[in-house]
């Protein structure tokens, strides 16, 4: 309970944090050379956050010690709750919701392109950053910090979150619409993450069939929905080695959708980056989300994210008892 009631306060942090951008964004004392400085700061703050992510991972002895052992079935795990997510998504965007790909109603995709620009506010250019970004990261914990405290990598993340989340707020302050953007918004804002869950379940349970695990310690592992952190500790009491896989599989959701959300927002669609990260999308993950997609999607990461998380101390203890 301690985990899921510091993840509500840490939201409350970051809407905080976002809503005084909007109220500074509002009052247009941001030139269009500021602006452009903001954007060269919120890129500089993103990849600090990634590269520091990717040390505390490399430098983390479970994480190294899982590849060899259960890489392939957490891999497996990540890779088909991410592909599930997408298409469930997909789904609902395109036959429930009617939204078109840059999640909105009633507009062709060349006019939202010509009002959000064509790739967002990032192309897939910024891939390769992340990607490269990442490797680095987790090389230098593997070689330089392997053994060593990198307490300080938890700093750095919530520092270049806390400056990203505030920028974030500021674009949408600078747009003028947030509202507008909320009430658009509404019920889909929920519809997001029951389709992730779905996804999710039916996606894992497929690679169940592939893995000795079978189904139901699959969909188990993949219930973190990218919570690494919480998925392992409430399934060790059930199986040790079903939190290890678990641990990695969430691990590897996060990283491969921080990989994947520039190329997904440009040739799939915006809701459809929400989806990829699971319960990250509300906090690590989300200042990527918005930086390859626009503003107005903070509003469904948020929501898609928390819901998400607060899933994952339910469906967990539920999924074993089955």
């Amino acid at each position: 309970m301690n985990a899921t009631q510091g993840t509500i306060i840490n939201l409350f942090i970051y809407i905080a944090l976002v809503t005084l951008g909007i109220l500074l964004g509002g009052r247009h004392l941001w030139g269009e050379r500021v602006a452009c400085w903001l954007g060269r700061l919120q890129l500089v703050s993103l990849l600090a956050l990634i590269l520091a992510l990717g040390i505390r991972l490399g430098a983390d002895e479970q994480v190294v010690a899982s590849l060899g052992e259960i890489g392939l079935s957490a891999l497996m795990i990540a890779v088909f709750s991410m592909l599930g997510s997408l298409a469930a998504v997909t789904l609902l965007r395109r036959y429930v919701l009617h939204l078109d790909r840059y999640g909105r109603y009633g507009k062709s995709d060349a006019e939202c392109a010509s009002e959000s620009g064509a790739e967002g506010k990032a192309g897939t250019g910024l891939t390769g950053w992340i990607v490269l970004t990442v490797a680095a990261g987790m090389g230098l914990g593997y070689f330089a910090f392997s053994g060593r405290s990198t307490a300080w990598c938890g700093t750095v993340i919530d520092v270049g979150l806390y400056i990203l989340l505030f920028l974030v707020g500021v674009d949408m302050g600078r747009h003028g619409n947030v509202l507008q953007e909320i009430r658009a918004a509404g019920f889909k804002a929920l519809l997001i993450p029951c389709a992730v869950v779905i996804g999710t379940f039916l996606f894992s349970a497929g690679a169940g069939l592939l893995l000795p695990l079978g189904i139901k310690d699959t969909v188990a592992a993949s219930a973190g929905f990218g919570w690494y952190s919480l998925a392992p500790t409430l399934l060790a009491p059930y199986s040790l080695s079903v939190s290890a896989i678990a641990f990695l599989a969430n691990v590897l959701r996060e990283i491969f959708s921080i990989a994947a959300i520039p190329f997904v927002a440009k040739t799939v669609g915006y809701l459809e980056c929400v989806a990829l990260p699971g319960a990250a999308a509300m906090d690590t993950v989300l200042p990527v989300v918005v930086g390859a997609t626009h503003e107005r999607i903070t509003i469904y990461a948020f929501a898609s994210g928390l819901i998400l998380s607060l899933l994952v101390p339910v469906l967990i203890p539920i999924l074993i008892t089955l």
